[in-house]
């Protein structure tokens, strides 16, 4: 096992092409603070803001959204470190094909130690959360997917309950 714990800077922002860098043990929240100073933040984020980047691009985390792509689709450029073929810089230009595999390698390729993501403008959102039973949720489901820009169900177990958290943005 590896820690990447010490690999957890934010590098750079560019607010011009909307990117940032940083370094794969880098958490979630982290470069979510660092976005916002710039009127920036990804596209995408899973529920749990510790993550660490590596972690939360290698598995391609799907976050929220049905209509959102997955956290991947936002890594514009990567360093690897492979076993055997040294230290590689990886994009879509160079090597397009070794790029789409790293981008979700779950660390068969190797060892991804810094990332550069495309992010977005901010948007101010706003979230409902309420309880429902699961046979409202089955029933509801494919409404409140296509009503939501972020949906997400946790489920209480040992119970009929189940939280449902609703997010849409809200105005300027």
């Amino acid at each position: 096992m590896m820690s990447m714990a010490l690999l957890d800077k934010v590098l750079w922002v560019d607010p011009d092409s909307m990117r940032v860098r940083v370094e794969a043990g880098c958490r979630v929240q982290q470069v979510a603070d660092e976005l916002k100073q710039y009127g920036l933040s990804l596209q995408n984020y899973a529920s749990i803001r510790e993550q660490q980047i590596g972690g939360f691009t290698q598995v391609s985390a799907h976050g929220t959204g049905a209509t959102i792509p997955p956290v991947d689709e936002q890594v514009v450029a990567l360093k690897l470190v492979t076993p055997a073929g040294g230290v590689r810089e990886l994009n879509a230009e160079d090597d397009p094909e070794l790029f789409r595999m790293a981008r979700v390698g779950l660390g068969c390729l190797g060892v991804v130690t810094e990332l550069t993501l495309q992010a977005v403008p901010a948007q101010k959102l706003q979230e409902r959360t309420f309880v429902a039973t699961a046979k409202e949720v089955a029933a509801n489901h494919a409404k409140w997917l296509r009503g939501n820009r972020h949906l997400r169900y946790m489920w209480l177990p040992y119970t009929d309950s189940v939280v449902v958290v609703q997010v849409n943005p809200c105005g300027p």
